[in-house]
């Protein structure tokens, strides 16, 4: 029986399923790879701290971004049903959203420690400015996305 996508509307590639087994297995090594170097550094490793920071990694995860993402998508997908965008538009902004909201809460660390540091080498960067840089490609990237697409269907038809 073929595998089907979201709902079992429709059958899935062959590529996609490579493409999937591929990036599962390429976050697996990255997982496995963390965990190497966790294990494999110098006693004077705060093992605890590393605990700490995953499991809050987690919650923030869970508890924020997960929770932000499918919220948006829900109304996003669930709003105006019949009018509005396309789906495929509707879930095209909702990745460029999710791929905006990691980035913030990556940067959200060196975003709320106070300023300036004690030691200027620890946060070189204008954090601030980088994040609004990032969230503009992001909308540069997921505009020029959706454009392309509208066009290539267009002139499909």
């Amino acid at each position: 029986m073929a595998e089907t996508g979201p709902g079992g509307r429709r059958p899935v590639s062959a590529a996609v399923r490579i493409w999937r087994v591929l990036l599962v297995a390429a976050g697996a090594a990255g997982i496995g790879y963390g965990i190497a170097g966790v294990l494999d550094e110098p006693p004077y490793v705060d093992r605890w701290g590393v605990v700490r920071w995953v499991v809050g990694g987690l919650l923030v995860h869970d508890l924020g971004f997960a929770i932000v993402v499918f919220g948006v998508g829900w109304l996003a997908m669930r709003t105006f049903p019949g009018r509005g965008p396309a789906p495929w538009v509707r879930r095209t902004l909702l990745g460029g959203l999710a791929v905006g909201t990691a980035a913030t809460l990556i940067t959200l660390p060196a975003l709320v420690r106070p300023w300036p540091p004690p030691n200027p080498s620890v946060v070189p960067l204008d954090y601030g400015r980088n994040l609004a840089i990032v969230w503009g490609v992001v909308a540069a990237v997921t505009g020029a996305v959706i454009v392309v697409r509208k066009w290539l269907a267009d002139r499909a038809t």
